[in-house]
């Protein structure tokens, strides 16, 4: 196994252990309250935490074809999707609440566990010449994405995503474990 990949695996068993650590030590309650993130709830931010494991599905597929490009082809894509920040914006923060509500407690569990599942698959199935293939990214959209990023970079974005949006959800009865820290993502 390449050292990219057990850097990854570990760190993303550690997510996996401060996910379900938060999520257990939620009630329904809990979920309904308001977060450290203005205008979120609890939910909404935890569902938001899990979406950027689940985006991952869409994400990898698109380092893989732009990185077999001339790297000025997706930069002219990062800039067209830049332009549609306010667009995104929206989107994503109405994902977010239609994701807190549907996913509830006893769902979001499962749906976590999917996808850091298929993480782990292309973390598995990853080629060693495809860790260094990359692809230029609108980085108005979030503050994690640097204009240029590589598959490794991208598996890292969840990890990063989560342990950024972590302490919005404040702890319920001591037992909330932080994520993974030193590393980042690019």
């Amino acid at each position: 196994m390449s050292d990219t990949r057990e850097a990854l695996r570990a760190d993303l068993a550690t997510i996996d252990a401060a996910f379900h650590a938060r999520l257990d030590a939620l009630t329904d309650a809990d979920l309904r309250q308001p977060s450290r993130s203005p205008g979120w709830t609890n939910g909404e931010v935890l569902w938001h935490m899990v979406f950027g494991f689940v985006i991952l599905a869409a994400l990898a597929p698109l380092v893989r074809f732009w990185g077999r490009l001339p790297r000025r082809y997706s930069k002219r894509f990062a800039r067209l999707l830049n332009s549609a920040t306010g667009i995104f914006n929206r989107v994503n923060a109405w994902g977010a609440r239609g994701g807190g509500h549907v996913y509830t407690r006893r769902r979001i569990g499962p749906r976590f566990d999917r996808a850091y599942a298929a993480v782990l698959r292309l973390v598995d199935t990853a080629g060693d010449d495809e860790w260094a293939l990359g692809m230029h990214y609108p980085t108005r959209w979030d503050h994690l994405f640097h204009d240029y990023m590589t598959l490794e970079d991208i598996c890292r974005y969840p990890i990063a995503h989560f342990n950024f949006h972590l302490d919005q959800i404040p702890p319920c009865d001591g037992r909330m474990t932080g994520g993974v820290s030193g590393r980042s993502v690019g």
